[in-house]
């Protein structure tokens, strides 16, 4: 599995960082992982679905793994929400979202304000 990493620039000036593999015009999936993890968490899912022919992006939260850092306030489901919004605007919806604990929280919430998945799947955690 071929990986790109690239960087979103959230509307707060945080840096997201995220892995991408997967061809271009395939069908995409986002993988968000839980609190106190990071984007590692979720490789050998991100493998597996390249594999089976899926374009996925598997990002590190704000404060997470290698994107930045956030300022007081900076850390509610909103900031979360609006990151996966622009991870999304940059990467071409509609998209699966695979979300673990705060992963599908901000799923959750981005929803809630408008963003329209292909699909949800959510990982310890309810609705």
């Amino acid at each position: 599995m071929r990986l790109q990493t690239k960087r979103y620039l959230a509307d707060d000036g945080v840096n997201i960082v995220a892995d991408i593999a997967g061809e271009p015009g395939a069908p995409r999936v986002v993988l968000m992982h839980g609190g106190g993890q990071t984007r590692h968490s979720w490789q050998g899912l991100m493998g597996a679905l390249v594999t089976r022919g899926y374009r996925v992006v598997n990002f590190d939260a704000r404060g997470h793994g290698e994107s930045d850092w956030a300022g007081v306030g900076g850390y509610g489901l909103a900031r979360h929400a609006h990151d996966l919004a622009r991870v999304l605007e940059e990467e071409g919806a509609p998209a699966a979202l695979v979300g673990a604990s705060l992963g599908g929280a901000t799923a959750l919430r981005a929803m809630a304000e408008g963003v329209r998945p292909a699909a949800v799947i959510l990982v310890d955690i309810v609705p």
